[in-house]
């Protein structure tokens, strides 16, 4: 009767074994699911997107890519600082709201009172008279006109010295050739890029120098 009780002992033993790798294993040889459990990774937190910071004036890349052409033909031009925003005169300021193209123009020629001259020059970097007028067509109404002044007044239609109304274009020279333009911004005064070593300025018809270089005025109204 010992021996019989031995072998049951041991075989409850091997059955205890077995049951307990079975359990540790799972039926199939691997981890049964109570130990396979672990731990999921910590998700890395979501940084929020960068928004693009807008350009302040959208008007400008037309102009820009105008003035890019420009200098790509006719080659760079640098040695200037782009001048600080100007305070425009209060007798100059265009309301909120203007339908006059005009207007329009002239206000945003005045933005530029102080803007070194350079010859070459169509960016607010600095600008010569032509390139002034060039930029200022780009900028406000996307339009690409001439960029020499023989060729803009050809553009535009004569008006008289007594006709003028803001935003025609004014011209200067000698012996029939023009030599410098301007915007006629009203009371008889005039917005240009006047000469090396001088900035973006307001000047009156009537001055010594333009009074007698005064030679035609047209109106170039936008498309």
């Amino acid at each position: 009767m010992a021996l019989g009780t031995g072998r049951c002992t041991r075989l409850s033993v091997r059955v205890t074994v077995a049951l307990a790798a079975l359990a540790f294993f799972g039926t199939a040889g691997a981890l049964s699911p109570a130990m396979a459990q672990v731990k999921a990774p910590t998700k890395a937190k979501l940084k929020p997107p960068v928004k693009a910071t807008p350009k302040a004036d959208p008007t400008d890349n037309v102009a820009d890519q105008l003035n890019a052409k420009w200098q790509q033909d006719n080659g760079a031009f640098s040695g200037f600082k782009t001048a600080a925003p100007a305070v425009v005169p209060a007798s100059y300021a265009t309301p909120a709201v203007a339908n006059d193209w005009g207007d329009r123009l002239v206000s945003r020629a005045m933005k530029y009172l102080g803007t070194p001259y350079r010859y070459g020059g169509t960016t607010p970097a600095g600008f010569d008279c032509s390139g002034f007028v060039y930029y200022l067509y780009g900028a406000v109404f996307g339009q690409s006109i001439p960029r020499m002044p023989h060729d803009m007044a050809l553009e535009g239609k004569t008006v008289a010295r007594s006709d003028l109304k803001r935003g025609d274009l004014v011209f200067f020279g000698y012996r029939g050739t023009f030599t410098h333009v301007g915007i006629y911004a009203g009371n008889d005064q005039f917005v240009h890029a006047t000469h090396r070593g001088s900035p973006v300025m307001v000047t009156p018809l009537d001055s010594d120098y333009y009074r007698e270089r005064y030679m035609t005025a047209v109106r170039l109204v936008p498309r």
